[in-house]
């Protein structure tokens, strides 16, 4: 280690007690084994053997040391001199012990040599002892550590051992230390793990001979004794890791069930801890019963009725000072298990509809279901057949549950009503239901009386015109009709269902422009065909 980061000490002499001299064993002996202790009157006589410096024969060698803190031990050299035996110990009242092993050794050391004396902890109580080879020579001992800080940290809580003597309602710590201090405890509690130990009020533990003692206690893991001394600390848990009682809950009704089991005489207790109060707030009343019978394990039940929804329970041991507190939190979600399945199934009923209404309709647009009124005038099967295709092909492109009404589909009603009544029935649900009436022109159109009829009756904003290329032109259109939209198909399908609000995504096909959706491409196919049929058998 350099020079520069030793840590060099010279320190006042320590002498024993004035007027003893301590024997040494003779230089052949071990310097390893148990030094031999005694006590005796100054003789005169006896020093005159040792070196003749002044006062120097009373006080012991002189000697110097560094600390080598990386190498966990301390070099001493001595000044020009006789030969001088080392030695590190633990100062206690009347003497200084030797450490344990590996670590009691003596070393020899003379001028121009240095000896390292390695140690286990750095302690306050941690001496370096000189003294010569000669018998009944004065020993000279330096106690430095004292006052370092270092000596009262880390090395020194891992010098005490720890033993633990819990039991019941008792919390019980014996210390064995190295040095002789009196250290100071009490009762700290963490949260979790590895969470800091908080001090509890009023929770000093008794000491005597090195053993705390702490009365009235609910003996938990994360109930805890921290040790301290001067500005130093250490927080020692019980050993043991299993709380001594334990505590399970179900609910019944509006009822809950605590299932205390517990090995001990004590009484338990549990309130409602409402939300927003914190973790260790509750609110009356409060709930107890108690464990009376012999030592064997019981099982006892506490019964408490629901008073906060959302909220928790608090559970405690209550005959004790310093209580560890349980928050119990009930899952009362399976009490609501029905409606959730009842919702899940309405929810997956309407998501099937508004599927189904979605993949019918094909054009974007939201639209209403208004009716439309398809008339027309066919006077043969293919013409019949040309309107059915065109009405499926409409309900088909409007989509989203719009009804297209055609007589051809209502066949039955039509025979049994008549067609006008029919006809009257079908326009006043269009005017009420604020549909469109779309009437199909041919060369073969409605006769003039129920065609007046008709146009008086329903407003012109609500009757739109269309024709087949094929089996009329816009010069065989009657002038009272020339004034409504007119619409020519199939070329002017696409603006037909605009204005019937079925969107504009539909295009009729050709250049320039997107085909039609795929459902709808064989219809379009199929009135084609149906149209040169129609307008074939007609020429």
């Amino acid at each position: 280690m350099p020079a520069s980061a030793q840590r060099k000490l010279l320190s006042s002499c320590c002498l024993s007690e004035k007027g003893h001299h301590i024997s040494v064993p003779s230089p052949g002996s071990s310097h390893k084994g148990q030094r031999s202790k005694r006590t005796q009157p100054s003789d005169p006589g006896a020093v005159e053997e040792l070196p003749r410096q002044g006062s120097q024969k009373h006080k012991g060698p002189e000697f110097s040391f560094d600390l080598l803190p990386e190498a966990r031990a301390i070099r001493v050299s001595v000044p020009p001199g006789h030969e001088v035996s080392v030695r590190l110990c633990h100062q206690w009242a009347l003497e200084c012990e030797d450490l344990s092993s590996p670590f009691d050794v003596q070393k020899i050391v003379s001028w121009g040599h240095t000896a390292d004396l390695p140690y286990e902890f750095l302690l306050p109580c941690l001496c370096i002892e000189a003294s010569y080879l000669q018998e009944d020579t004065v020993r000279r001992k330096k106690c430095p550590f004292q006052s370092w800080p270092e000596a009262y940290g880390s090395d020194f809580w891992k010098s005490v051992h720890f033993t633990d003597h819990s039991q019941h309602s008792q919390m019980v710590m014996a210390l064995t230390l190295r040095c002789p201090l009196k250290l100071e405890a009490s009762l700290c509690q963490r949260q979790g793990w590895h969470t800091l130990c908080e001090d509890l009020p009023n929770a000093t533990a008794q000491e005597s001979d090195g053993w705390y003692v702490l009365e009235k206690v609910d003996l938990h893991p994360h109930f805890c004794f921290k040790f301290s001394f001067r500005n130093s600390s250490h927080v020692e848990c019980p050993h043991q890791t299993a709380p001594s009682w334990n505590v399970s809950m179900d609910t019944q009704a509006q009822q809950l069930i605590l299932h205390f089991f517990t090995r001990m005489h004590a009484t338990f207790s549990a309130a409602w801890s409402p939300p927003g109060l914190g973790q260790d707030s509750w609110a009356p009343p409060v709930y107890s019963i108690s464990q009376t019978q012999g030592s064997s394990p019981v099982t006892l039940d506490l019964i408490i009725p629901f008073l906060w929804p959302g909220g928790c329970v608090l559970v405690w041991r209550s005959d004790v000072r310093f209580a560890w507190k349980h928050l119990l939190c009930p899952d009362v979600s399976h009490r609501r298990l029905g409606i959730l399945v009842l919702a899940l199934l309405a929810l997956t009923t309407l998501l099937g509809i508004v599927l189904v209404l979605t993949c019918r309709r094909v054009l974007s647009g939201p639209g209403r279901a208004r009716p439309v009124l398809l008339l027309h005038a066919a006077d043969s099967d293919a013409q019949r057949r040309l309107v059915g295709a065109l009405a499926e092909l409409l309900r088909i492109a409007l989509g989203g549950g719009r009804d297209v009404i055609v007589d051809l589909w209502e066949g039955t009603r039509v025979a049994r009503v008549g067609p006008l009544p029919w006809l009257w029935a079908a326009r006043a649900r269009v005017v009420r239901e604020r549909g469109t009436v779309l009437l199909l022109w041919s060369r073969a159109g409605p006769r003039p009386a129920p065609l007046r009829a008709l146009l008086r009756a329903a407003p012109r904003p609500l009757l739109l015109l269309a024709y087949f290329s094929r089996l009329g032109v816009q010069g065989d259109i009657p002038p009272s009709l020339r004034a409504l939209p007119r619409y020519r198909l199939l070329r002017d399908l696409p603006r037909l269902l605009r204005a019937l609000d079925a969107g504009p995504s539909l295009h009729a096909p050709g250049r320039g422009r997107r085909s039609p959706p795929p459902c709808l491409r064989g219809r379009l196919e199929l009135c084609r065909r149906l149209e040169l049929e129609a307008a074939t058998l007609a020429h």
